[in-house]
């Protein structure tokens, strides 16, 4: 998972250093607490985001958790946060992520003193490749979630559509992708946008 909080610039600007900190501190401690209850771990920050990876339990309890985490995120910030927001007239928070499922590296760069783990991979690229998809969508509840074909393939159906049938993402054409799936051969990778979020 890649996730960033979007126009954090903007929002430095009109806030100010001392109340911009409270306000991405705050949203990066809720967010994140939300990493904890799905058993992700935060492998790097990148300022105003991070990139994150689910490694505990079953393929698919990793991707279900992937998938659950990035929609309390979106919860969180619909209830919680942003009304917060609102009422302390600061910004809101508006979040993308990109969610993808397969193998990674991890190499150690840099000298001795100050080397430093990186993870590198098709899977990883695509993830921030969907996170950067969000800059062409519109936010829904406060963030856009995307991810690719190999999450969605094992991620048990009833998490992907409702109790109706309704199915709880659809497909979205941002661009052709280089990385092979590890689920499904044809080209070009699939990617979603997941539209299930729970409404009032």
């Amino acid at each position: 998972m890649v996730l960033d909080i979007a126009d954090s610039k903007d929002a430095l600007s009109k806030l100010g250093k001392s109340k911009y900190t409270e306000w991405l501190g705050l949203g990066l401690h809720c967010l994140f607490h939300c990493v904890d209850d799905y058993k992700g771990t935060i492998d790097k920050y990148t300022g105003d985001g991070a990139m994150i990876s689910f490694s505990i339990g079953t393929k698919e309890e990793r991707c279900t958790n992937a998938k659950n985490c990035a929609v309390k995120i979106s919860h969180i910030l619909s209830k919680i946060l942003n009304p917060y927001y609102k009422e302390m007239k600061y910004e809101i928070m508006n979040v993308r992520i990109g969610i993808d499922y397969g193998s990674l590296r991890i190499e150690k760069i840099g000298k001795k003193a100050k080397s430093q783990l990186i993870i590198i991979g098709s899977t990883a690229n695509i993830a921030k490749s969907l996170e950067q998809a969000g800059k062409d969508l519109e936010f829904d509840q406060y963030t856009t979630i995307c991810f690719g074909y190999d999450l969605l393939y094992n991620v048990p159906a009833k998490v992907v559509s409702s109790s109706v049938g309704e199915q709880l993402y659809h497909e979205i054409l941002i661009g052709k992708y280089s990385g092979s799936s590890e689920m499904d051969n044809s080209k070009p990778y699939k990617v979603y946008q997941y539209t299930g979020r729970i409404r009032d």
